[in-house]
């Protein structure tokens, strides 16, 4: 019943189940509760002296009352009253945001006013109400909390201290170091999402908690104060100010708190209303001053959105750049946090599996910074592994099955047969003892394709491993519905298997041939077999330089920066097939823009992101021609020219075969056609797509 207490509390309640059966008596009650309090609880001691109660004058007068039985009882059962008296204690610590505690267990007791315990205390003339005054005096005291406190959260009590921050020394000292300063002492945490930037201050509440921080830092509390609950329920003008104020207020009184804003920006505009001043306006004063210590957190992107062009404010602030950790300080980092991991699925992590993880999800996962994502995906896969153990069903029928144990033990103490609810009491400790030792079987270890799956999944790709697979169903595909091309098609999947995994460009092709030779449609098919995302670019569309911003966005102050582009497709989409048509009606912007893309895989938006294409394949359909002259000369003519150097930066440049009556025919023959039908059809210069508006209009007509 009592596993779910802290040490203290379970020890308290076994010396209660003790003195019961010293003293030999049927029920443990609130009598058994208090002489285990007034033995065990020095606090409680201390408090009670003063009204000369003791465990030896307590227990005295208590045999007097009720008297010692002669047999020992067998079981143990709690009296009603005792587990309401518990019940409410419970209660009381929760409103306290405290763990149990003896004084939270005599409160309720005394303040129960019935019971065992009470009527001997009143037979020994004890002044019940004020011995209840004396105990709830400090903690009427305590309760009288600062706004600040109301609406903030203590980071020192809720940050957990069997966590580890590794690899950030520098950034942990450079905060320190700005702290202790007599001016501009407010540091400001700048990077992007996902790099820890909270999880430096909670490092900071851990080291001032273990006492690992200068003096003049001993004993601080960090205090999270979020700006929607500071501006929430100020509906009238002036009342997001007042409140704001008599926070700066307790701050200057109370020099041991630390204000900690995160996502500091959101304070420029915080109560900015018609009318009235923002956040950030109340707080420059205080912050120049020194006269309160702030610590603020906000990505690169929204300190220049709101922060930079506030000079005032950002010269208040010591900038400390939280940079994303390279891949060997992220495998650190996990190695040394996977002992939690461990404990909590039972799995057994080996460093070849971080490796792994941490490898793959940087080259697969675009969206997030390290360590947040590897964490994430570390995460998810023991979550993911844990699921397949079999004795995962074995528990939960286990679990189903003292859920009725409990249902039949509550009705059988209701109907006071207490021999049934001592029998199915024994049962389910029985079963809690099956299920310990199924968590303690043989630690199961992380596979790769684990890893590929869970990645593969978060991500909407398909999984790395199945690609070998994708690319054999590819070429059967390619060789069923293509006519006459063996050797494009060859050269395609050779490409395809050699590049597929190195993951560091985007694989690119050129397919180069006359009007309806299939270009279009093989690249279809490539993206349909591989199972890809697709993304169709006419750059017909994109004659003139400013056209590029229909990919890229539009500059800062420009109408539509802030609209959604096309290739912020590929952050949700990583694996897409971009097929670009009419190449040569580009602009020489676009052109530049993707041989960028070819060269190195990556390009920026118009707001500096990272745009990724490294998982990608580009198609680019031409249609230019060779001009072969008389001798050794070979010109090529104006078209080629123009794709001379994207030529260089392509995998393969693919010519497609010219249509002949020996394709065509067979084509037919497959379709279950006439021979006669070829001489409707001007293959030479329509190609196949002639070919199939013959073949339908002959389908309607007969």
């Amino acid at each position: 019943m009592f596993d779910f207490y802290n040490i203290e509390i379970s020890k308290l309640f076994k010396q209660s189940e003790q003195e019961m059966l010293d003293l030999h008596h049927p029920y443990v009650g609130s009598e058994h509760l208090l002489l285990a309090l007034l033995k065990i609880a020095s606090d409680i001691k201390e408090v009670v002296k003063n009204y000369g109660l003791t465990y030896e004058t307590f227990k005295s007068e208590l045999l007097m009352v009720v008297g010692q039985a002669s047999k020992k009882s067998n079981y143990i059962l709690y009296t009603p009253l005792l587990k309401r008296i518990i019940k409410n204690a419970t209660y009381m610590a929760m409103s306290d945001k405290q763990e149990l505690n003896y004084k939270h267990l005599f409160i309720s007791l005394l303040e129960e006013g019935e019971g065992i315990a009470i009527r001997v205390l009143i037979g020994m003339d004890i002044d019940i109400e004020a011995m209840l005054y004396d105990l709830t005096k400090e903690k009427r005291k305590t309760n009288e909390k600062l706004e600040l406190l109301e609406i903030g959260k203590n980071m020192n009590e809720l940050v957990n201290m069997e966590e580890l921050l590794i690899g950030r020394e520098k950034e942990i000292n450079y905060m320190i170091e700005t702290l202790i300063r007599k001016d501009k002492n407010n540091p400001l945490l700048i990077g992007p999402a996902g790099v820890g930037k909270t999880a430096l201050v909670e490092e900071l509440a851990r080291l001032i908690n273990q006492e690992k921080v200068p003096l003049s830092l001993q004993n601080k509390k960090i205090i999270a104060l979020e700006m929607g609950s500071l501006v929430a329920g100020t509906k009238y003008r002036g009342e997001f100010e007042e409140r704001l104020t008599k926070i700066i207020k307790e701050l200057e009184k109370n020099p041991d708190y630390i204000l900690f804003i995160d996502e500091i920006h959101s304070m420029v505009n915080a109560g900015g209303a018609e009318g009235a001043i923002n956040a950030a306006d109340i707080l420059k004063p205080y912050l120049a001053r020194g006269v309160i210590k702030c610590i603020g957190a906000t990505t690169t992107y929204e300190y220049n959105k709101f922060i930079a062009n506030d000079k005032a404010l950002a010269r208040r602030f010591e900038i400390i750049n939280v940079l994303e950790p390279t891949l060997t300080e992220t495998k650190n980092i996990l190695i040394k946090v996977k002992k939690n991991y461990e404990q909590h699925y039972n799995l057994k992590i080996k460093g070849s599996d971080i490796n792994k993880l941490v490898d793959l999800t940087d080259k697969y996962v675009y969206d997030k910074k390290n360590p947040d994502k590897s964490l994430d995906v570390l995460d998810s896969v023991c979550a993911f592994v844990s699921l397949k153990k079999e004795k995962m069903q074995k528990e939960k029928n286990y679990q189903e099955k003292i859920n009725n144990l409990k249902l039949i033990k509550e009705e059988a103490i209701r109907k006071n047969d207490y021999q049934k609810a001592i029998m199915t009491y024994e049962l389910e400790q029985r079963l809690w003892k099956k299920i310990n030792n199924l968590n303690r079987v043989k630690e199961i270890s992380i596979k790769d394709e684990d890893i590929y799956y869970v990645i593969s999944k978060k991500e909407n790709i398909p999984c790395p491993l199945e690609k070998k697979n994708l690319i054999k169903n590819l070429e059967t595909t390619l060789k069923k519905k293509i006519y006459g091309e063996d050797e494009v098609i060859t050269e395609v999947i050779k490409v395809l298997k050699d590049k597929i995994m190195i993951n560091d460009k985007p694989i690119s092709f050129i397919f180069n041939g006359s009007k309806g030779v299939g270009k279009t449609y093989i690249s279809h098919i490539i993206n349909e077999e591989l199972k890809q995302n697709l993304i169709k670019l006419d750059f017909a569309e994109y004659q003139t330089d400013a056209s590029v911003s229909k990919l890229i966005g539009s500059t800062a102050g420009y109408i539509g920066y802030d609209d959604e582009v096309l290739i912020n497709n590929l952050k949700y989409n990583p694996y897409s097939t971009i097929i670009i048509e009419n190449y040569e009606y580009g602009s020489k912007e676009i052109k530049k823009l993707l041989e960028q893309i070819l060269k190195e895989g990556m390009i920026k938006n118009a707001k500096g992101e990272d745009i990724s294409f490294k998982n990608t394949i580009i198609i680019i359909n031409t249609n230019v021609k060779r001009i072969n002259k008389v001798g050794f000369n070979q010109e090529l003519n104006n078209n080629l020219e123009e794709i001379s150097e994207l030529i260089d930066n392509v995998d393969k440049l693919l010519n497609f075969k010219n249509i002949t009556k020996d394709i065509v025919l067979k084509y037919l023959k497959d379709l279950n056609y006439t021979s006669d039908l070829i001489t409707k059809i001007d293959y030479e210069k329509y190609g196949f797509k002639n070919i199939n508006k013959i073949v339908k209009e002959y389908k309607l007509t007969n």
